[in-house]
């Protein structure tokens, strides 16, 4: 993927970064997670996520990993849970605000314990975009995360999360973004973590792009991770 940056042209607009925004496409996203760092307890996914645009309103897609978790003593690999998602979106390039809802599915197709959760797990989601000018824009979201079915003998999930995205698009196809989120535990009452994200980013050609995302725990006492790095490349206007 890098020697293909080569490609990049001056003037190329930024495509399906405002989450308002409506395209069909297909994603992979290798990434690396460490659970624990100082138990060496690294994943590495590769995750393949295709979005199919029905209308200017209505998207569906799915993302499926092939995931290895691991420490020094075990590992496991195979299939994760696969997530079905749909979002209904009301955008248009003029407009300064917009908003959005989605809905993501879980379900507990792991082939090993570790590879998953064991649960069927919901997430709506509402959210809305400020658009403050051509190369600006800041996104709230709001999203409830609930298991409802699966192994009796797996842990219920049942959390709120809070996400800001600060985005700043470059004028030669480059895009940055700065994601913190902050998500509270029902199910273990007491526990909440905030962890902070970026995202940089570049368009190759009109119909493709490629970033790197990366990501740590910065505060709390739930741990989801400690670190993770994600490259993406996807595949536009398919």
């Amino acid at each position: 993927m890098l020697p293909s940056c080569a490609q990049l042209q001056e003037n190329l607009q930024v495509v399906d970064l405002l989450p308002t925004e409506n395209i069909t496409s297909l994603e992979i996203k290798p990434r690396f997670k460490a659970k624990h760092d100082s138990a060496n307890d690294i994943s590495s996914t590769i995750e393949i996520k295709p979005s199919f645009k029905l209308n200017r309103h209505w998207k569906f897609g799915a993302e499926i990993p092939i995931a290895r978790v691991g420490n020094d003593t075990a590992a496991a690999k195979g299939l994760g849970d696969i997530m079905v998602s749909g979002s209904y979106v009301d955008y248009t390039p003029s407009k300064v605000f917009s908003y959005g809802l989605a809905m993501e599915l879980t379900t507990p197709t792991a082939t090993d314990r570790s590879l998953g959760d064991g649960k069927w797990v919901a997430e709506p989601e509402i959210f809305t975009v400020w658009k403050l000018n051509s190369s600006f824009f800041i996104e709230a979201e709001y999203r409830h995360i609930f298991s409802f079915a699966g192994s009796s003998r797996r842990d219920d999930i049942n959390e709120s999360r809070y996400r800001m995205i600060f985005g700043l698009i470059g004028p030669d196809g480059w895009w940055f973004e700065f994601d913190p989120r902050y998500t509270v535990d029902y199910q273990n009452p007491g526990e909440a973590e905030l962890i902070g994200e970026f995202e940089l980013g570049t368009m190759v050609n009109v119909g493709s792009s490629m970033y790197v995302r990366g990501g740590w725990h910065l505060a709390g006492n739930k741990y989801s991770y400690d670190w993770e790095l994600m490259l993406g490349f996807k595949i536009l206007y398919l």
